[in-house]
């Protein structure tokens, strides 16, 4: 691997460490450590896409900040345009840089996201614990007679009631769900009279009553949002999103909280972790 950013090739054209020195010195500082390698099991572009990413989500390379050309990339790394090409489709795919048309490659802010899919968390916990600002619009909040669908999910008797919440949620200002939440009403007496409004409601639960949910789980399809949920999250009409709907247990194996919601993924992309 070469010491210095090697600049654009081509007739007439001035290198990139000349005519953009700053971004080439900010680039060489943040990414000089960056190495590949055909003895690594990972194929070129993604063990360097994959430590560009690392670069960028670490700040080390600010938001709308000019990236080197390919061929730059490719000179300094010392690997292919085919090897770049593709690493940079891949951070762009993942909303990490941006290509625009005849000015260049320009770093991008990472997106948002939640690790919500993979954690026993609400979204509101996880969003918090992130450093997000969270606020609440609550639209429903009562105790009630359960529906079938309800019922089964809570594993409830005919006399028992639930808790019924529907709230949206906005993190950094960005609508981000729809929500219907269910809670197994016998387990929470006197819930419905307390003030959750830009609460955590698994958290309200776990300080006034010690519940708290041991393992969930959770199913996933693509939709596209009906008129009334796009109107009320401020999104046009016809925009896709994620349906959840999960199941979320205490330690006794016992369901707690049946939990349905539209996600939008456009506000945040939620993150999957696998560990072997």
């Amino acid at each position: 691997m070469t010491e210095n950013v090697v600049s654009i090739r081509g007739r007439g054209r001035p290198k990139f460490d000349q005519a953009h020195k700053q971004a080439a010195d900010r680039f060489q500082q943040a990414c000089g450590k960056i190495s590949v390698s055909k003895t690594v099991s990972l194929p070129l572009w993604r063990q360097l896409a994959e430590q560009l990413e690392a670069v960028i989500r670490a700040g080390e390379l600010e938001p709308h900040s000019r990236m080197p050309s390919e061929e730059a990339l490719k000179e300094m790394f010392g690997v292919s345009r085919t090897v770049v090409r593709n690493a940079m489709q891949t951070l762009a795919n993942r909303g990490l840089v941006v290509k625009v048309h005849r000015k260049g490659i320009f770093v991008d802010a990472p997106p948002l996201e939640t690790a919500f899919l993979t954690s026993n968390l609400s979204v509101y916990d996880d969003m918090v614990s992130r450093g997000h600002q969270v606020s609440t619009n609550t639209f429903e909040f009562q105790r009630a007679e359960a529906e079938q669908e309800e019922r089964d999910a809570l594993q409830l008797k005919d006399d028992e009631t639930v808790i019924r919440i529907g709230r949206l949620f906005w993190m950094d200002e960005k609508p981000i769900t729809y929500t219907h939440m269910t809670l197994h009403g016998g387990k929470l007496p006197g819930f419905e009279t307390l003030n959750i409004e830009n609460r955590s409601i698994l958290g309200l639960i776990r300080e006034r009553y010690g519940r708290r949910l041991r393992r969930c789980e959770r199913w996933f399809r693509a939709v596209i949002a009906p008129d009334y949920v796009c109107e009320a999250m401020g999104v046009a009409p016809g925009t896709p999103m994620m349906w959840i709907e999960s199941i979320a247990y205490e330690a006794d194996n016992t369901p707690l909280e049946f939990y349905r919601a539209y996600y939008n993924s456009d506000a945040a992309s939620m993150h999957l972790s696998i560990v072997d």
